[in-house]
């Protein structure tokens, strides 16, 4: 699919609303080109030369330090005027093109079909909530999402909230503007420095959107591909935060509908995760299963496990290419994973045969090293990078210290996860990891569920 490059104009619009409205256009002064090289800030602060590759230069990568590189926009070839907005909306170009060249890459398995990149500027154009959004997430993205959000980023954040409000109410917006600016404002808390802020209430904003699109019998039988979109989107998400909900949050999804919206969606081919849609709601029903029984061990039902493990195991599609077919066995073994530690836990305080465990340690341990072995066989320059951190994290704690080498493998892909989509989840991941394996190598081994709530830490790993 192909695009062509644009250069925007800074805009300002008085009204949409009037007929006559009269745009008023002002050209951004060219820049100076610069001569130097970029560099990442690593190779900057030693002075030495970097070799600029992306996400990771080959001198971070072999001292074993996070780069923080810096990715070159192209230079637009197309002058246009932008497109009616809202009043006083004002386009920020450089963010814009910011996002369409870079951040919006991190959201997809294939850059040449990236709906939130150039094709989301028809959307763009009817909502300035979504402009804003895009335009603080940008600006946080440019500086590695700081603790401190920079000052542009909190003001277009600001904005877009205050413009989705209006726009809410207003119903012939369409939902899927909503829905995409509600997914980047949660983008903005999760990168924020309290660990404990995961977007959780755009998470519940953004099921109460998919709620009603489900109950739309038209919307959700339809072969829209706006409508897949969105809910693929909302699966993923789902999938990485659903055992961070607390069981007793009274804001749930409407699963039986959600289940018949899967299972009429088949194998469609979703731009972040291809024709995974089955397998990322069972590991979303694993994910909220294992925090329930983590909290309430009491409440273990053998039955749906087995269940569970069963639907895991019987999972099957066609992947469109090997590096997808190793996702998304890391994603299957990622579920199996989950499901034995966390009945490990629960039965933890329970009398069981030594043998049984025994069986039950080697056998997550194998899931474990498989997993971790499927993501590494996916090359570290592919888009599907982005997806890596939550198998990382959960097989990756398993991993022994007779497991060095994959240990080693595991700190080197998260560095690079990290350069790559540059939310600082991927640090505070390792760091669990860290402390994970100095708990199993004194003797100590601890879940990193129960690891991670005991830290008070809610890590949205997308």
């Amino acid at each position: 699919m192909y695009f062509p490059r644009l250069l925007f104009k800074q805009v300002m619009v008085k009204s949409s609303l009037n007929p006559s409205t009269q745009q008023e256009h002002m050209s951004l002064p060219r820049r100076p080109q610069n001569k130097s090289k970029l560099g990442c800030r690593e190779c900057k602060a030693k002075r030495v030369k970097c070799d600029e590759a992306y996400p990771m230069c080959k001198r971070c990568q072999r001292q074993g330090l996070v780069c923080s590189s810096a990715p070159r926009l192209t230079r637009w070839q197309v002058e246009t005027p932008w497109l009616s907005l809202q009043p006083k909306t004002h386009v920020h170009p450089r963010l814009l093109q910011y996002w369409l060249e870079k951040v919006s890459q991190a959201s997809v398995i294939d850059p040449e079909d990236n709906p939130f990149s150039f094709p989301i500027l028809e959307h763009v154009a009817q909502s300035p909530a979504l402009l804003h959004a895009i335009q603080s997430v940008s600006a946080s993205h440019e500086q590695f999402f700081p603790a401190k959000s920079p000052i542009l980023a909190l003001e277009e954040r600001g904005k877009a909230i205050a413009c989705l409000r209006r726009e809410i109410n207003q119903v012939q917006r369409a939902p899927y503007t909503h829905f995409l600016t509600i997914i980047l404002l949660a983008l903005t808390h999760v990168a924020d420095s309290d660990p404990k802020e995961y977007g959780k209430q755009h998470l519940f904003g953004a099921r109460a959107l998919i709620n009603s699109m489900l109950r739309d019998i038209s919307m959700s039988t339809s072969n829209d591909p706006v409508v897949r979109l969105c809910l693929g989107i909302y699966l993923y998400w789902d999938m990485c935060s659903s055992f961070l909900v607390d069981p007793c949050e009274p804001q749930c999804l409407n699963l039986l509908n959600m289940s018949l919206a899967v299972h009429r969606m088949g194998d469609w081919h979703h731009p972040m995760y291809g024709t995974c849609s089955r397998l990322l709601l069972i590991i979303a029903n694993v994910g909220r299963y294992c925090r329930q029984i983590h909290d309430m061990p009491q409440n273990r039902n053998p039955t749906q496990e087995a269940m569970l493990e069963a639907q895991l195991r019987a999972w099957m599609t066609s992947p469109p290419n090997p590096d997808l077919g190793h996702l998304y066995e890391a994603f299957r073994n990622h579920g199996l994973v989950f499901l034995y530690r966390s009945r490990a836990h629960a039965q933890r305080g329970c009398p069981t045969d030594p043998d049984v465990t025994e069986a039950q340690e080697t056998l997550i341990l194998q899931y474990a090293e498989e997993t971790v072995h499927h993501l590494l066989l996916i090359p570290a320059s592919s888009y599907s990078l982005n997806f890596q951190s939550l198998p990382l994290l959960a097989a990756g704690s398993e991993l022994t210290e007779s497991n060095h080498f994959l240990r080693d493998e595991v700190r080197d892909r998260l560095r690079a996860i990290y350069s790559l989509n540059r939310l600082p989840a991927n640090l505070m991941a390792l760091q669990l990891l860290e402390e994970l394996w100095d708990a199993r190598d004194s003797g100590n081994p601890s879940f990193w569920l129960s690891h991670t709530l005991q830290k008070d830490w809610r890590l949205l790993l997308t």
